[in-house]
């Protein structure tokens, strides 16, 4: 390239000697571009030299350097190679390696499925032959596909062909008349009797009468009415408890009979006479009534009245 550049210089007549008079020993960019013949000629040379510079070093950079193994295509043949021989499966090994119990494929696979939807489609048309079966038992005669009009009249048909009613005043398989049932459901007032009549209750006493379970059962309250004439001196009233009990024995105390609300105080007002008719719940089979004067010095006279109501 210089000996090249120099017959150039040759042929326009300008010397070497020339150009380095005219520019600097180190040219720009700027004398590719300028007028001065000498100056482009100098400035190719220049980089023609630079240009050759850098690709002596790259070159030297692919050079293999020390003991390692040259870089070449062969080289990297046999380490491709060397990998490929690495992978020990085949694609027949692939395959049988997918394969399923008793080396089934996806053919066989598919086989099966087959095969299930067929089973289910016999197995729903069975289904649908014994309803259409079921449907014209009994000789009713109509199928699946009938209308409801259709169906009112087989069943119309049925029931004034086939059918006898037998009418009785009271049938034997009934061990009831229903007048009787009537009567017994009905509500029920029974057993009204006077218990206490004119009884005296001293100051601070009690007085009271049991209703037993063969007098209770079959019904829901027991109705008691108190009547009670006051002493003209005195300054509490009447008190009505009620207490049960399980066997007859046993009774509910006063005190936790009135804790729960079993009770019932007449209206008071000294010398006079006051009446009222409690209503008690049978939850047990025994009650107990208790008629209490609540005034400790003072006696009072009572009537009472009780009535069983189912």
């Amino acid at each position: 390239m210089v000996k090249k550049g120099q017959r150039i210089l040759e042929g326009v007549g300008v010397s070497i000697t020339k150009i380095d008079q005219i520019k600097t020993p180190h040219p720009t960019e700027s004398d590719k571009d300028s007028v001065d013949i000498g100056a482009k000629i100098r400035y190719l040379i220049d980089k023609t030299e630079q240009i050759l510079e850098q690709l002596n070093i790259k070159l030297s950079e692919v050079k293999a350097t020390g003991t390692e193994t040259p870089r070449t295509l062969a080289n990297l043949y046999d380490r491709l190679t060397l990998i490929l021989n690495k992978l020990d499966i085949t694609l027949g090994g692939l395959r049988d390696e997918l394969r399923g119990v008793d080396a089934r494929t996806l053919t066989d696979l598919y086989s099966i499925l087959n095969s299930i939807d067929e089973k289910t489609s016999q197995a729903y048309d069975s289904s649908a032959d014994l309803y259409k079966l079921s449907l014209e038992r009994d000789n009713v005669g109509f199928a699946k596909e009938s209308t409801l009009s259709t169906i009112g009249s087989k069943i119309t048909k049925v029931d004034t062909d086939n059918v006898k009613v037998v009418s009785a005043v009271n049938p034997p398989n009934l061990d009831i008349a229903i007048s009787v049932l009537r009567d017994a459901l009905k509500p029920t007032r029974v057993g009204l009797t006077q218990t206490l009549m004119s009884k005296t209750i001293s100051g601070g006493e009690t007085e009271e009468f049991v209703v037993s379970a063969t007098e209770t059962d079959g019904f829901s309250a027991l109705t008691v009415t108190v009547k009670a004439v006051y002493d003209a001196n005195a300054t509490a009233g009447v008190r009505v408890r009620w207490l049960y009990s399980p066997d007859g024995t046993n009774f509910d105390s006063p005190e936790d009979a009135e804790a729960s609300g079993n009770y019932e105080d007449l209206t008071f007002s000294a010398g006079a006479t006051r009446m009222r008719t409690i209503l008690i719940p049978l939850f047990m089979p025994y009650v107990k009534v208790q008629i209490v004067n609540l005034d400790s010095s003072y006696s009072v006279t009572i009537d009472v009245w009780r009535v069983l109501m189912r």
